[in-house]
């Protein structure tokens, strides 16, 4: 596989309007700046100068960032609950988990379509979003092969992956 600076956008879904490329020579500028590996927090420094590339991409008002700051955190909650299953369920000594939660698309009071957290178990009870984690999990299948194809020592598990998500 063949990777070029010319060829970069951001990746599906992405919300950024930023110049793929640009930010991209930023981040790497800004790395540069700290010996190769720059810490999380850099490149918000960085873009606080009202000139460059991905400043508006951050919020600035610290009253909707602190709020968002907060939804984020409600999030990560919701993501970091686990069941422990205990009987049957350890492998190499390690109890299985499950999320307690998954994230779904629900329809709200208003009628919109809107993503909610769900319990997983009842969750994969109701066909509908047992279909929507399927369908998330083959998403991230698919990313996981994206992201890891180039390593050949991985070919005997993706290929059978690959046969799964692309069958014909």
């Amino acid at each position: 596989m063949k990777y070029s600076d010319n060829n970069v956008a951001w990746k599906k879904g992405a919300v950024f309007k930023a110049d793929p490329k640009l930010a991209m020579q930023e981040v790497e500028a800004v790395n540069r700046a700290h010996n190769g590996a720059a810490p999380d927090g850099a490149l918000v420094e960085q873009s606080r100068c009202e000139n460059t590339v991905l400043h508006d991409e951050f919020e600035w008002d610290d009253a909707i960032a602190a709020h968002k700051q907060r939804v984020q955190t409600e999030k990560d909650i919701k993501r970091s609950l686990v069941y422990v299953c205990t009987k049957d369920a350890l492998v190499d000594d390690v109890p299985k988990t499950v999320r307690v939660f998954t994230n779904v698309k629900t329809t709200n009071d208003e009628g919109k379509v809107v993503r909610s957290y769900l319990n997983t178990i009842d969750a994969m009870k109701d066909p509908e979003y047992r279909e929507q984690i399927l369908e998330q999990a083959k998403r991230e299948l698919d990313q996981f092969i994206t992201k890891y194809e180039s390593l050949n020592e991985l070919a005997d598990v993706l290929n059978p992956i690959k046969d799964y998500l692309r069958p014909g």
